[in-house]
């Protein structure tokens, strides 16, 4: 029996719930270096709103467990700030303990590092304060990167033997490669996430931990609201957030896709709009 564990960060809502129901409602996983279907799926979902998560779980078990299926599917739920660093390890720790009771030989871990947030919007120079911009970077950057550190050492730990493959998905942007005036830290965040990222593709084993940058495409979920409503935004960038924006659902299953495909080179930089 093959066992896909899976961790999303930031599942509470948007595109983090989206992606924790697509991987959840493919049934028929399979992976190029594991050819038995996936038949159980824990769904690890984190998140500082717990009644969000509770929304996320249902809708999972909801579309998921069925008579059509042989896949069995379970949801735990954690309640964390991840934007806290002080209690970030331990956190982290409560992960790897869940991940390693649930494991089985052959189990295929999945971390998806979605969680993020706008932060300011407007001109670098009219940053409200150092604070403000240190609890946009503590989430979007530090622990971050700290998250995708420890997922890569848990992997590459005695305890990896146990995965046929660890994949850790940045959940990226087209503003961590092109400038978009008054995004700035939103923007410096998804750049720095990327590089470092693509630098840890590099130092890792592939067979072992392959990563990806996935930018989903403009998506529609409240942050598109956030930037419509913003009276700050750039006034060029305005028209891209006032049309019809990417269902996050259907960005979710290019994601799918692209990842239980496994054809891309560890580290890229992959689009919504580079995928079919």
């Amino acid at each position: 029996m093959a066992k896909l564990l899976l961790v999303v960060t930031g599942a509470s809502r948007g595109l983090g719930r989206a992606i924790a129901k697509a991987f959840c409602s493919s049934h028929a996983l399979t992976y190029p270096d594991n050819t038995e279907k996936i038949t159980h799926i824990r769904a690890i979902l984190v998140a500082r709103s717990l009644n969000g998560l509770q929304e996320t779980e249902t809708e999972i078990l909801q579309n998921g467990n069925d008579d059509t299926t042989a896949v069995q599917i379970e949801c735990s739920k954690h309640a964390v700030d991840l934007g806290n660093l002080e209690t970030l390890d331990g956190h982290l720790d409560d992960l790897f303990r869940e991940i390693s009771e649930h494991a089985t030989a052959g189990s295929r871990l999945i971390f998806v590092n979605n969680a993020g947030t706008l932060g300011h919007l407007g001109p670098c120079i009219a940053s409200p304060s150092l604070q403000d911009m240190r609890t946009n970077v503590d989430l979007n950057i530090t622990s971050a990167l700290w998250t995708s550190v420890r997922f890569a050492r848990f992997a590459a730990s005695s305890l990896a033997e146990t995965f046929a493959r660890t994949t850790i998905v940045n959940i990226s942007s087209l503003v961590a490669v092109q400038p978009f005036p008054t995004m700035g830290v939103y923007s410096a965040g998804k750049a720095a996430r990327d590089m470092y990222h693509t630098i840890l593709a590099k130092e890792v084993v592939p067979s072992i931990i392959q990563v990806l940058n996935y930018a989903p495409g403009p998506l529609e979920t409240d942050m598109a609201t956030e930037l419509r409503t913003a009276q700050t935004l750039d006034k060029d960038l305005k028209p891209h957030f006032e049309k019809q924006l990417v269902d996050p659902n259907d960005s979710a299953l290019k994601l799918v896709a692209l990842v239980t495909a496994g054809e891309f080179e560890s580290g890229a930089h992959i689009d919504y709009y580079d995928l079919p």
